[in-house]
Parts: C-alpha cells; structure tokens; sequence
C-alpha cells in the first residue's frame, strides 16, 4: 500500500503530464490552424483568381464564381480536418488519467481509514470522560460525610 504522501504526489506528478499533454495538443493544432490559414490566404487567392479567369469566359461569371468558393471550401475543410485530428496520441492522456484516478481513489480510502479512526478516537475520549464522571461523582457522594464529619470536629475544636 502507497503512503498518502506517494499518492498526493502521484496526483500532482499525473495532472502535470494531463497539463502538459493538453498544451502539446493545443500548440500543434494552433501551429496546423495558423498554417492551414496562411495556404488558404495566399495559395487560395492566387488560384480563385486565375480559376476565375480560366473559366469565366467558357460557363460564363456566376457559374465561374460559384465553382471557385465550391473549391476553396472544400479545400479549407480539408486542412480544419487534418488540425482537429492531430497532436499526440490519445493512449498518453488516457494513461495519465488512470494513473490519476487510481491516486484519488487511495486517496479517498487513506481518508475515510482516517476518518474511522478519529471516530474511533472521539468514541474512547468520550468513554473515558464519562467513566471520569461517575467515578467522581461516586467519590463525591462518598467522601462527603467524611468531609462534614471532619469540618465537624474542626468546628468544635476551636
């Protein structure tokens, strides 16, 4: 069995790697996004307008128009795809999730032991304080003619 220490540090050590995981995915999407965007601007750009120009004489403007935004969405979907799917691989975060909740979950049983025993604990100070009681308060009641007996002669002595 792991010591609490061990498991609060096997918590801390796992929700970094889970930190760190979600900022290496993050940063390659944003890298793939700001690369996807820039192709799009100028590369896109570039071949609406010389499309535009090839087929705009043959199926005439609008139909020419049309069919370069059709191409240009298609290829902006393709490259919004490939940056949602990328980053590292599902298998480490899982991995450090389990990790993770495996700390939690002895966590949460070192607690509820712990827990036990301060019941534990609370229960024997609360038996002792009232075997204290009626052990005083039997001796009172005993000694208190010998008390009175004793002020008694005290009294008459003077």
């Amino acid at each position: 069995m792991l010591e609490p220490k061990m498991k609060l540090e096997i918590v801390v050590r796992s929700e970094i790697a889970l930190a760190q995981i979600h900022a290496r995915r993050m940063a390659s999407r944003s890298a793939l996004f700001s690369i996807a965007l820039v192709f799009l601007m100028l590369g896109l750009g570039m071949m609406t307008l010389a499309l535009y120009s090839a087929i705009e004489p043959v199926i005439g403007a609008p139909l020419a128009a049309f069919s370069v935004s059709m191409i240009d969405a298609l290829f902006g979907g393709i490259f919004i795809f490939a940056a949602r799917h990328s980053g590292p691989p599902g298998n480490e975060e899982k991995l450090a999730r389990e990790i993770r909740d495996m700390a939690y979950s002895e966590l949460g049983k070192d607690y509820a032991a712990f827990r036990g025993e301060v019941k534990q604990f609370t229960s024997d100070i609360d038996r002792i304080r009232a075997g204290l009681t009626s052990f005083s308060s039997g001796a009172v009641g005993t000694l208190s003619p010998v008390i009175s007996l004793l002020l008694n002669i005290v009294n008459r002595n003077r």
